[in-house]
C-alpha cells in the first residue's frame, strides 16, 4: 500500500507539472486579440490600446498583442461575439460597454447573455457617466430641458449612454430625443461639435482624458452624474439621486451599479481556469507596469484596478436583484 501511495504521489506530481509546462508554453508564438467595442480615439480604445503594448510581456511565452476595434449596437455586437463565438482557448478577450453587464437583466430579448458567466480579468478603473449639452444650446441646469427638447447622441439601445440618457428623461422629467445609431464617443462628439446634435451622456474619465477642451474651455454644460455619489471632480454636478422619487432609488442603485466595475475586460465563458488566472496576474501586473503608467499619464486616464475575482463577486451580488427592482430599473430606462 505504501508503494501504492508513492507511484500514485508522483503520477499526480508529474501530471501536475506537465500541465503546468503546458500552461506556460501555451502563449509561445501565438497571438493575444484585444478586441473594442467601439471606433478608434474614445476612452475604451484609449485604454485597451495602452494595455496591449505592455501584458504580452507579463505573459509566459511573450504572446504578440492585436488591439482590434469591433463596432455595431453600442458594443452589443462585441458582447455577443465573446459570449457566443469567440475562441474559449484564452487568446481573445475584450472591452465592451460597462452597460451591458446589466443589460441581459433589463433587456433579455437583446442582449442574450449572462455577464457573470463570462470570464472575467480585471478592469482599469470606475466609470461615470455625466449628461451634458453643447454651451451653445443655452440650457445650463437638468431644469431647463423641462421646456426644451434637445437631441440626445447614443451608440446603441442597450448601452450605459442610453440608459442614462432615459434615466434623465424618466427619472428627471426631461424632454429629450435620442439618436442612437453613433459607432463610439468619437462620432458623437463630432456630431456634436458640428451641432448635428445637442448633447450626450458620457464617461466622465474618458471625457476629461480625450476631450479635455471641452471641459476646459466650457464648451459642454455639465448637467447630472449618474451616480449614487458625486465624482470629487464634479461636486457641484447633481447626481440622478437627487431627481428620485423614494420609490426609484433602489432600482437606480442597480442603475448605476456598473460605473463601479468601469472599463473591464472579459473573456469567453469556458476559458481553462489556470489560463485565465495568467490573464488575470499579466493584467495585475500590466497596471503596475511603467509603461503603462506613464501612457495613461500623458493620456490624463485615471487608473483605479479591479481584480478580475472582484467583478465576479460584484456581478454574482447584482444578478441576485429582486425582480421588483429589476421591474422598476425597466421602467426608468424606457
Amino acid at each position: 500500500m505504501l508503494k501504492r501511495f508513492f507511484a500514485l504521489a508522483l503520477s499526480s506530481l508529474f501530471i501536475t507539472g506537465h500541465a503546468g509546462a503546458q500552461t506556460n508554453e501555451f502563449y509561445k508564438g501565438k497571438t493575444l486579440e484585444i478586441l473594442v467595442g467601439f471606433s478608434p480615439g474614445g476612452g475604451y480604445d484609449a485604454y485597451a490600446r495602452a494595455l496591449g503594448a505592455v501584458i504580452g510581456r507579463h505573459i509566459p511565452g511573450q504572446p504578440n498583442v492585436v488591439v482590434r476595434n469591433m463596432t455595431g449596437a453600442g458594443s452589443l455586437r462585441l458582447a455577443l461575439f465573446l459570449a457566443d463565438a469567440a475562441p474559449r482557448d484564452g487568446t481573445t478577450i475584450g472591452i465592451f460597454d460597462n452597460g451591458l453587464l446589466i443589460a441581459p437583466l433589463l433587456k433579455p430579448e437583446t442582449a442574450k447573455f449572462d455577464a457573470s458567466k463570462l470570464s472575467w480579468v480585471g478592469s482599469v478603473g470606475k466609470d461615470t457617466q455625466v449628461c451634458m449639452v453643447w454651451h451653445e444650446t443655452g440650457i445650463a441646469s437638468l431644469n431647463d430641458l423641462k421646456n426644451r427638447e434637445v437631441n440626445i447622441g447614443v451608440t446603441g439601445t442597450d448601452d450605459i449612454r442610453y440608459m442614462s440618457t432615459a434615466m434623465m428623461k424618466n427619472v428627471a422629467g426631461a424632454k429629450l430625443k435620442i439618436v442612437p445609431g453613433y459607432p463610439g464617443s468619437t462620432d458623437i462628439r463630432l456630431a456634436i461639435e458640428r451641432r448635428e446634435l445637442d448633447g450626450v451622456c458620457d464617461s466622465w474619465q474618458s471625457l476629461k482624458s480625450t476631450k479635455a477642451e471641452w471641459v476646459q474651455d466650457n464648451k459642454v454644460n455639465l448637467l447630472v452624474q449618474m451616480a449614487a455619489k458625486p465624482h470629487p471632480n464634479m461636486p457641484k454636478v447633481p447626481t440622478i439621486m437627487e431627481f428620485a422619487a423614494p420609490n426609484m432609488k433602489t432600482a437606480l442603485d442597480l442603475l448605476v451599479s456598473p460605473g463601479e466595475s468601469g472599463r473591464s475586460f472579459v473573456g469567453p465563458p469556458g476559458v481553462p481556469a489556470d489560463r485565465l488566472e495568467i490573464l488575470r496576474r499579466a493584467f495585475d501586473a500590466s497596471m503596475k507596469d511603467k509603461e503603462f503608467l506613464d501612457t495613461t499619464a500623458k493620456s490624463r486616464l485615471d487608473v483605479e484596478p479591479m481584480p478580475g475575482e472582484e467583478i465576479e463577486k460584484f456581478l454574482n451580488r447584482i444578478y441576485k436583484a429582486t425582480s421588483e427592482d429589476v421591474a422598476m430599473a425597466r421602467k426608468l430606462i424606457q
